[in-house]
């Protein structure tokens, strides 16, 4: 058998229908595999192109000069509350007094003192004999006709109140003894406390200015 051209063209053009048919069924078996990788985008833009501003920046103001008046320089701290003047005419009352008291509180006790008592407190550490300190924290402050009571602690402009280490003594000895019953549980514990002898040297009223 002879194949002419036109023998030939039916046989190529079947053939190339069932090759794409084929193809297209092996397309859709097998779909397309979808990369989810992140893909950094690359601008060639300058980010100072990308941002912009609606605003205009403010032009900076130079600080407000000081006030031209001053004030006198205070007698007391600058966190010192200014006192009415009822207030001043109470305390120049309780001045006039002939003796003051005053409850105290050392390392949370409490003591009821007037100037040149002795005042035994617990050990008061950095102290040495001789050394003259502060007091204030006072709860109350008064005489036998007024008296001043804090809330919870009077304030420092209205006293002075000083005292003087005498003496750091120690206490008894002290034997601690505890039992269990049935246990065989014994424990013996000694002990001395150590003190601070204080004389009050000072107990004043200030006058409020």
């Amino acid at each position: 058998m002879i194949l002419n051209q036109k023998n030939f063209l039916p046989i190529y053009n079947l053939s190339k229908i069932f090759i794409n048919s084929i193809t297209r069924i092996d397309n859709v078996r097998s779909p397309q595999k979808i990369d989810n990788t992140l893909k950094a985008v690359h601008n060639s833009k300058p980010l100072s192109r990308l941002i912009t501003s609606t605003t205009t920046p403010e032009p900076l103001t130079s600080p407000l000069p000081p006030p031209s008046h001053s004030l006198p320089p205070s007698k007391y701290p600058p966190n010192t509350p200014s006192f009415s003047t009822t207030t001043k005419e109470y305390l120049d009352r309780l001045r006039d007094q002939l003796h003051y008291y005053a409850v105290i509180e050392i390392r949370s006790q409490k003591f009821l003192i007037t100037k040149n008592d002795l005042v035994i407190a617990h050990r008061l550490r950095d102290l040495d004999v001789g050394d003259e300190i502060k007091l204030n924290r006072v709860l109350e402050l008064g005489s036998k006709d007024y008296t001043i009571k804090g809330k919870p602690l009077v304030s420092e402009a209205f006293y002075n109140i000083k005292a003087t280490v005498v003496e750091q003594p120690k206490g008894p000895f002290i034997e601690i003894f505890k039992k269990k019953r049935r246990n065989r549980h014994r424990k013996r514990v000694t002990h001395k406390q150590t003190y601070t002898v204080l004389r009050i040297s000072e107990v004043e009223v200030n006058k409020l200015i």
